[in-house]
């Protein structure tokens, strides 16, 4: 019985391990996928450039609006915007060449890094926005 119970609690360990290293493996892919397609207009600090593109941290835009953001990526946006009492009268081309995966990625590493929040976006949800 001492037997069974040490192999649960290995399982356990190593299924507690395996989380952990998959959810810095998935923020590292956002990350990746925002330093190759966003950080030219959004600056690796996400603070965006003035009266060109909008800034991602701390936009109420934003901020836990994963659908939003994804939808954003996905069919891009013109128009004019208001970020913190800023206009934006811009256009961000559709990504849609991204996959669900990475488009999930960046959403959730934008949303957590800049925007701090905390809701996530599956590539499920990504597919079905496209």
């Amino acid at each position: 019985m001492a037997n069974i119970n040490q192999f649960k609690s290995c399982i356990l360990a190593v299924s507690s391990v395996l989380a952990i290293i998959s959810g810095a493996a998935y923020a590292d892919a956002g990350e990746a996928v925002y330093k190759k397609n966003c950080m030219a207009c959004h600056q690796a600090n996400g603070q965006g450039m003035a009266a060109v593109f909008p800034p991602l941290v701390d936009n109420p835009n934003i901020k836990d609006n994963p659908e939003y953001i994804a939808e954003t990526v996905v069919k891009g946006k013109s128009g004019a915007i208001t970020i913190n009492g800023a206009t934006y009268n811009g256009m961000m081309p559709p990504m849609a060449y991204m996959t669900d995966a990475d488009i999930a990625a960046v959403v959730n590493y934008v949303n957590k890094k800049f925007a701090g929040g905390s809701k996530e976006i599956s590539a499920e949800n990504v597919k079905a926005i496209r």
